[in-house]
């Protein structure tokens, strides 16, 4: 089988998470500009994890049985669907005339392109390199870490120079390019599995069962929840933290979004070097560990280098904890489940961070005050990802021999 070439693949990447990262600022600032409180930004953000938790796991199997690159494509086109419209609104509704509904429609329909695109670039970067593949995660994730800079500071710089409207434009045209780079991609067969319909059931429990019957996935599963349960609390309370508890603008709350993935490409540079040397689940623990610990020294910051420093120091655990998770799950899990594991993994993600969206929308306490909470639950957290890895070999050595798998379950 023809491998895809790198350079299309790490700019698919690159323009995938550029145009995440943009929209996440933009849609942070614009609806704290519509509504004026900080509670409303995580119930917006929560669209996308309600979608993961309730339709993710339904579409793992189609996302299995169809060409990855077409379905890559039409998620990307739906997500800058959603972005488009939505800077048609900025561009014709003042903030004080948009209603709510707009922005929960608008972040709906860009989610769901997002539940097309992610699971199925995981199986096309599955198919780049096999025999060293955690060394070409980290060098695809240094690519998307690159894009997560680039689009908060795009998103930063176009506020005061575009306004929402025109920096929501640009954030879209990234989206295009991610479809333009995947056209290019070389692959002889991107279809995984072939799988009638009477069959979804049976194939979906296989799925389910992948995930969470591997102890390594499980460990896996854990530490990538806690990370993204990290970012997702930064997504929800940086913009209203900077604002309120800081006093900067937009544009400094940019620079502060970015340096979560300026500590995240620090970590891929060091993890490319160094990951094949070490086993994968010592960066998920040691990361694990570090974004507790970050998460509350950010909590006390007083100044803007402050906030970069330890949420530069976020960034950076939280890729340590991404790489060894996603290389770990793409070494164990075959191509043809991809789709299916992937997704549910991204429910799992999901559901811890609709506990985090809820703390934040719900909770009167301010951001300074949610972000310290939030530090001692990831910390519960933490210790919960390094007990586990704690007890891999013990249950690899008292782990009775794999029976046959059953015919349905592929």
């Amino acid at each position: 089988m023809q491998r895809p070439s790198p350079l299309p693949l790490y700019v698919m990447l690159f323009a995938m998470q550029c145009a995440r990262s943009m929209f996440i600022v933009l849609l942070s600032w614009f609806t704290l500009e519509i509504t004026g409180t900080v509670r409303s930004v995580g119930k917006v953000l929560i669209c996308w994890q309600l979608l993961a938790f309730t339709v993710g796991p339904l579409l793992g199997p189609h996302l299995d049985r169809l060409p990855r690159r077409h379905l890559f494509a039409l998620g990307e086109s739906l997500h800058a669907a959603g972005v488009l419209l939505l800077s048609l609104v900025a561009l014709f509704l003042s903030p004080v005339d948009v209603p709510m509904a707009a922005l929960y429609a608008c972040a709906c329909l860009a989610s769901l392109g997002s539940l097309l695109s992610y699971p199925t670039s995981q199986a096309l970067l599955q198919r780049t390199d096999k025999d060293q593949l955690a060394r070409t995660v980290a060098f695809s994730l240094l690519g998307v870490q690159t894009g997560n800079i680039a689009g908060a500071a795009l998103a930063g710089l176009g506020l005061p120079l575009l306004g929402v409207a025109g920096g929501l434009a640009i954030c879209a045209a990234w989206s295009f390019v991610a479809v333009l780079s995947v056209s290019l991609l070389k692959v002889d067969s991107d279809r995984g599995l072939a799988m009638s319909r009477a069959r979804h059931r049976l194939v979906l429990l296989g799925g389910t069962i992948s995930t969470i019957g591997d102890p390594r996935l499980r460990a896996s599963l854990c530490a990538l929840m806690l990370a993204y349960a990290s970012a997702h609390a930064s997504n929800a309370l940086l913009a209203g933290f900077a604002r309120d508890d800081l006093k900067l603008s937009g544009e400094l709350y940019g620079w502060i979004a970015a340096m979560y993935s300026g500590g995240g490409l620090l970590g891929c540079a060091v993890l490319a070097r160094f990951i094949d040397r070490l086993d994968t689940g010592v960066f998920m623990s040691i990361g694990s560990v570090l974004i507790s610990l970050a998460t509350a020294l950010l909590s006390t910051a007083q100044t803007l280098s402050e906030a970069m420093l330890w949420q530069g120091l976020i960034g950076l655990s939280f890729m340590m904890i991404r790489v060894a998770g996603d290389a770990t799950v793409l070494k164990t899990v075959p191509n043809r489940r991809v789709g299916r594991v992937r997704s549910n993994i991204e429910a799992a993600i999901g559901l811890a961070a609709l506990v985090v969206y809820l703390i934040a929308s719900l909770s009167n306490l301010e951001a300074r005050q949610t972000f310290l909470g939030l530090s001692g639950l990831f910390a519960c957290a933490a210790v919960a990802v390094v007990l586990l890895e704690r007890s891999q070999p013990r249950a690899a050595a008292t782990c009775p021999p794999r029976r046959p798998r059953p015919r349905g379950l592929v």
